[in-house]
This record gives C-alpha cells, sequence and structure tokens, in this order.
C-alpha cells in the first residue's frame, strides 16, 4: 500500500506545540536574566564607570520587566499585538526607571532578542500592515535606547538591525508560505477540474453506450413481442439480437466503470479497447437489428488517426444512428465519412420524418449536446436539423490537424 511520505518535524507540530516551546524558551531566557539582575544587584562593582548602584525599587521595576518580557515572547503566537505591546512597555520602563544603571545593559539582551521573535511573528504570519507596524514600534523602542546611559544607547543601531532582519526573515517565510498554500490550492483545483472532466467523459461515454443499446433492445424486444405467436422463429431472432446486444454493452460498461475501482487492480478482462472506426459495421448490424439499414460509405484516403479521435466519431454515428431508431420512425439511414488531408467529415442522415433538434434533446436531454462537446474538444463544428424536404442529418467536421 503507497503510502504518504512523513512531513518533517516542524511540519508535524501543532500550534499548541509552538505554544509550549516558546513558553519553555521564555521561561529559560527569563530565569537566566532574572538571575544575573539579582546577582549584580547583590554585588554591585561600578568598575570605575561610575554607574551608579541600584536602588530596590529600580531592581524591582526590571525584575517585573523581564516577567512581562517572558509573557510576550510566550503568547506571541496567540496574542501578537500583545506581545508587541508588552515588548514597548517594558523596554520603556526599563530605560525610565533604570536607563542609567547597569541591569538595564543586562536585561537589553533579552529585549532585543523578545523583540525580534515577535517581530518575526507578525512579518511571517500576519499582514503586510500588521508586520510594518510591529517593525516601526521595534524601531521606536530603540530610539528609547538614547535616554539611557552610554553603555545603553551605543548599541542601539544593533538593536535595530536585529529588528530589520527578524522583519525580513518573517516576510520573506510569509510570502514563502503563501505561495505553497496557493500552489496546494491550484493543484487541488486542477484534481477536482481533471476528475470533473473525467466524470463527464465517463458519463458521456455511458450515455452513447446505454442509449444505442438500450433503444435496439427495445425495438427488438417490441417487435419479438409482435410476433411471438405467428413467427416464433422471428421471435428468437429478436432475443439472439437483444441478447448480443446487451452482452456488448455490458462488456463496454464494464470496461469504462474499471477506472472507478476503489482500491486493488483492475479487472483487465473487462477492460476492452476503446472503439474506432473499424468498429462501425458492428453498429450497423446493430441498427439492422433494431429495424433500420445502414448505408456506410467511406471516402478518400483511409488513415488511422487517434485514438480520441476515433471514438468521438465513432460515439457520434452511435448517437446519431440511436436517434434514428428513436425518432426518425424510418428503416433507412446513410452514414458518409470523408478523409481529408486536414479534417475527417461526418454525415449521418435518414429520410424519416425529420424530428426537429429540439424535439430530440426534449426526448434524450444529452444526445445532441454530447455531440457538440465531443466536437468542441477538437474545435470542430456540428450541424444537426431536419433536411429538406424531409428526414434530418447530423454533419460533423473535425479537424485533424495533419495527423498521421
Amino acid at each position: 500500500m503507497n503510502q504518504e511520505p512523513r512531513p518533517p518535524l516542524t511540519g508535524r507540530l501543532r500550534t499548541a506545540h509552538w505554544i509550549a516551546l516558546d513558553a519553555a524558551l521564555a521561561l529559560v531566557l527569563g530565569a537566566v536574566t532574572w538571575q544575573r539582575v539579582l546577582n549584580y544587584a547583590a554585588d554591585y562593582r561600578p568598575h570605575g564607570r561610575e554607574l551608579p548602584e541600584p536602588a530596590t525599587w529600580q531592581v524591582a521595576v526590571v525584575l517585573a520587566c523581564v516577567v512581562a518580557l517572558g509573557a510576550a515572547l510566550a503568547v506571541r503566537r496567540v496574542r501578537t499585538p500583545l506581545a508587541v505591546g508588552l515588548v514597548l512597555a517594558a523596554w520603556a520602563a526599563i530605560v525610565v526607571a533604570a536607563g542609567e544603571l547597569m541591569i538595564a545593559n543586562i536585561v537589553g539582551l533579552q529585549v532585543v532578542l523578545t523583540g525580534a521573535a515577535v517581530v518575526f511573528l507578525a512579518a511571517a504570519t500576519r499582514s503586510t500592515r500588521d508586520g510594518l507596524a510591529a517593525l516601526c514600534l521595534a524601531l521606536a523602542a530603540t530610539q528609547l535606547t538614547w535616554l539611557g546611559s552610554y553603555e545603553l544607547w551605543h548599541n542601539w543601531l544593533v538593536a535595530a538591525l536585529a529588528h530589520l532582519t527578524a522583519w525580513a526573515l518573517g516576510a520573506a517565510v510569509g510570502r514563502h508560505r503563501a505561495h505553497d498554500a496557493a500552489l496546494r490550492r491550484h493543484q487541488a483545483d486542477a484534481v477536482r477540474a481533471e476528475l470533473t472532466a473525467e466524470r463527464i467523459r465517463l458519463a458521456r461515454e455511458l450515455h452513447d453506450v446505454i442509449a444505442h443499446s438500450m433503444s435496439v433492445v427495445n425495438v427488438q424486444a417490441g417487435y419479438g413481442q409482435f410476433v411471438i405467436d405467428s413467427d416464433p422463429q422471428g421471435a428468437k431472432t429478436a432475443l439472439a439480437a437483444i441478447r448480443s446486444t446487451s452482452r456488448d454493452a455490458l462488456r463496454e460498461m464494464r470496461g469504462l466503470l474499471g477506472v472507478l475501482r476503489d482500491g486493488g487492480p483492475p479487472d483487465t478482462a473487462s477492460l476492452l479497447p476503446a472503439p474506432t472506426l473499424a468498429d462501425l459495421d458492428r453498429l450497423v448490424a446493430g441498427a439492422a437489428d433494431a429495424g433500420v439499414r445502414v448505408d456506410l460509405t467511406i471516402t478518400g484516403a483511409r488513415r488511422e488517426r487517434s485514438p480520441a479521435l476515433e471514438l468521438t466519431v465513432y460515439r457520434i454515428v452511435q448517437e446519431a444512428l440511436t436517434n434514428v431508431v428513436k425518432h426518425a420512425a424510418t428503416d433507412t439511414a446513410r452514414v458518409r465519412i470523408e478523409y481529408r488531408p486536414e479534417a475527417l467529415l461526418l454525415e449521418v442522415g435518414d429520410r424519416g420524418r425529420g424530428a426537429q433538434p429540439a424535439e430530440v434533446e426534449a426526448a434524450d436531454g444529452h444526445g445532441l449536446a454530447g455531440m457538440r462537446e465531443r466536437v468542441g474538444l477538437y474545435g470542430g463544428t456540428l450541424e444537426a436539423g431536419p433536411r429538406t424536404p424531409r428526414g434530418f442529418r447530423v454533419r460533423a467536421l473535425l479537424p485533424t490537424g495533419g495527423e498521421r
């Protein structure tokens, strides 16, 4: 049994898994920063840079901002705007409360990493406008470093570049995902269109097979019922024709429906080759069994055409003869096929009562429409209508494009 390849690990992770990873990263990064801030506050050493010693309330504000930054990183996938706001507010509070202190520099790394992660996600998963808004807010936050110490503001360019890089990567990932999703939708639409076309083709084939065969069966059954008492031999002949016609129809139907089997190899015994122009004699014999003698004429330099084109011609002749049997009230019909260098001409006519195309469509529902569809696939033309003084004619011209 064929199995789809497993997607990569990142493709198997769900949103809950990513949120858990973000929360774990936020916890680790926040714990490291928290410990560094406490260590610095407990063992203050200006090292000659004359940085003031942090007050207790300043340490408390910075530690609260560390928690806020961790929360921003943890909720960035489910509350992106909230995460952007938390990063901006936390950094503003740190700069205002402790911008001149070393603890602001210690928290700076967490601020840059968290801000870059939030900007990346906004650019990758949200609209272009939202991504640009997150970038602008992040760049505005980097400008707050100018309110702090020299050690703080001289790194503003590094922070700005980090946010710009995160936005560019996120935008690229977002475009790639959008293109991939559009490609999958296109492929799904193409598959659906192909399946629809295949269903239409099968429906057309089944209609042609059933309509023709059942018409012959109906005529033979009526004839057999009429002569069963007066002409037993004639009734036997009608029953034999019914048996032969129904057997051929069943074999063709099995061949058509074989492609619809779900699972397992098809039954090759039931998959017969598609009918070609060489099988027209079978149609002529079937029409004769139904009481319509067909004069088949083939002119021009006879040559092999593509199987699809020959099947189209076969089905048009089949449908036209079926309409003769059902609607023309005549015992003769004429089929003419002319091979031309760049086209194939087909005519099927009779001298019956000359039913109008609307009558044929109303009684049949699919016949002439199916012919038009088949001819249209090859860019050909189809004429179907009454003849003068009486009768009905179907004329199809199918371009072959110089097929050999």
